[in-house]
């Protein structure tokens, strides 16, 4: 008798369809991160620890960053901190650090007082840190971009300082649109641009620029360093 040909057994799914559904997967996973806007981060975190930092610099907190806007929740008020307001300033922020160290915020707080007192690369280093732990931290964005300049500002070797002023003009076109520092961030990123010869690409930003804020100092300084910019379609409005 001749036997019975062997029963073909069932199909086993392709290890190739498995390798095709997870990359559709994480396709959609990155189309809905692109989608997501970016969170935006202000302000510094509730504690008894910060409350006595504030207080300690008493709103008196200046950063001389030439001519580059900057802002930060420390910075601002009438007169100048002392050395020693920074110092115990600095003090509790790293106690809050203590209990809260991937609070992002407290990494920008610490930054914003190495800047005051010009540790220029100690400051890079916290606004680094801060981003870290929240890439879209506008504040720190703005502050590492300014850092940045004003290294470029005291380097002697002209191919170095432009490689900061790049670098410096990426961090202010990261700042997302809908931050707080969006604004000091575009202003900022035209001057540099000016600063590099790329007048066209600071042109058009100027022009960005203009459609939010068409009448303060600010807007006055790009009309003037950039003539033209404010005609673009009549007057310019304000957003």
């Amino acid at each position: 008798m001749s036997q019975a040909p062997p029963t073909a057994s069932p199909a086993r799914p392709l290890p190739a369809l498995g390798f095709l559904v997870v990359l559709l997967a994480l396709a959609a996973m990155a189309i809905a991160t692109l989608r997501t806007p970016p969170r935006i981060i202000t302000g510094l975190p509730e504690g008894t620890r910060v409350g006595h930092a504030r207080a300690a610099l008493g709103d008196r907190l200046r950063i001389e960053s030439g001519e580059l806007r900057f802002q930060a929740v420390l910075a601002g008020g009438a007169g100048e901190a002392t050395a020693s307001q920074v110092s115990s300033a600095e003090t509790w922020i790293l106690a809050a650090m203590a209990q809260q160290p991937f609070e992002p915020r407290l990494h920008a707080a610490l930054a914003c007082l190495d800047l005051a007192t010009l540790r220029l690369e100690t400051a890079e280093r916290h606004y680094r840190d801060a981003l870290e732990l929240a890439p879209s931290y506008g504040e720190a964005r703005l502050g590492l971009g300014v850092t940045l300049a004003l290294r470029a500002t005291a380097e002697s070797d002209a191919a170095r300082a432009r490689g900061l002023w790049l670098r410096a003009i990426a961090q202010f076109a990261a700042v997302p649109m809908d931050d707080p520092c969006h604004e000091a961030a575009l202003y900022d990123r035209v001057l540099l641009l000016m600063r590099v010869e790329r007048a066209e690409e600071a042109k058009r930003w100027a022009r960005v620029y203009l459609e939010r804020d068409a009448f303060s100092p600010w807007a006055m300084v790009l009309i003037r360093e950039l003539p033209g910019v404010g005609k673009t379609d009549g007057t310019n409005k304000r957003h």
